[in-house]
């Protein structure tokens, strides 16, 4: 599915900047920080708009945001209602995309066992990755 299609799919108008930044948030290798979407966006929008399209992206579950314990919220695409997992570098900084089924971990089932209805999920790993263990 396409950015506009995506946008339309969710109930939301597929204008020119909304579809700009699901494009952004498509081609990025991992979560990213609105300033990291400026400069990829090459400043076509001011930082007002980009965080009122985040923030609506996120209220319509097109994306997620979330915090790796730094200042700065992340955003990614949503892969589900629950989403996904995410792993953050304490070493380089660099945060990124788990698919929950590459860690065996079914938030489904999981949230079916609690005695409450669960309408988001963030998992959340943190430690060294792979190029700062080499390193």
């Amino acid at each position: 599915m396409n950015a506009k299609e995506q946008l339309q799919h969710c109930g939301l108008a597929p204008t020119a900047n909304r579809v700009r930044v699901v494009e952004a948030l498509a081609q990025a290798v991992g979560p990213r920080t609105p300033l990291d979407l400026l400069e990829h966006l090459a400043q076509r929008m001011n930082r007002v708009t980009l965080y009122r399209i985040l923030d609506l992206l996120v209220e319509h579950g097109v994306a997620t945001r979330h915090n790796a314990g730094e200042r700065a919220f992340r955003y990614c695409l949503a892969s589900g209602p629950l989403g996904h997992a995410h792993f953050h570098c304490t070493r380089c900084g660099q945060t990124q995309c788990l698919e929950s089924q590459a860690l065996e971990l079914d938030l489904r089932s999981l949230c079916a066992k609690l005695p409450m209805r669960v309408e988001g999920a963030e998992f959340h790993l943190s430690g060294l990755c792979q190029g700062c263990l080499i390193a």
